[in-house]
């Protein structure tokens, strides 16, 4: 679960440290976004040699969050930080690979292509 003023990560390699998210996407009154839904975020630090500067605004989508994701066979996943990926557009994103796991939820046919290293 994310929620407006949280301090995410990103996922992929763009040279950007963390991100504050400012608005929750599908809906006016979201209180909540959990992994695969849109937020938008300002970014607050980044590494000298990224292309994005600081206080700039991106739209992301969330990775892994925090709260458990449960599964219809019982188990569940949970992670230890939260999670987003930087787009420019649509599915196209800033970095060019991710690191680390991806959950089922989000492996959608256009996120795919977007990164060779997801199946």
């Amino acid at each position: 679960m994310v929620q407006k003023s949280t301090i995410v990560y990103p996922l992929d390699k763009c040279n950007v440290n963390s991100v504050n998210v400012f608005h929750l996407y599908y809906g006016f009154n979201r209180k909540f976004s959990f992994s695969g839904d849109f937020i938008k975020s300002s970014i607050r630090s980044v590494e000298p040699e990224s292309l994005l500067n600081k206080k700039s605004k991106v739209k992301g989508m969330v990775i892994r969050t925090k709260y458990p994701i449960k599964k219809k066979d019982g188990s569940f996943l949970k992670f230890t930080t939260n999670n987003v990926i930087l787009l420019k557009k649509r599915m196209n994103s800033y970095g060019v690979r991710l690191g680390g796991p991806v959950p089922f939820q989000i492996k959608r046919k256009k996120f795919v292509n977007s990164f060779p290293g997801i199946i």
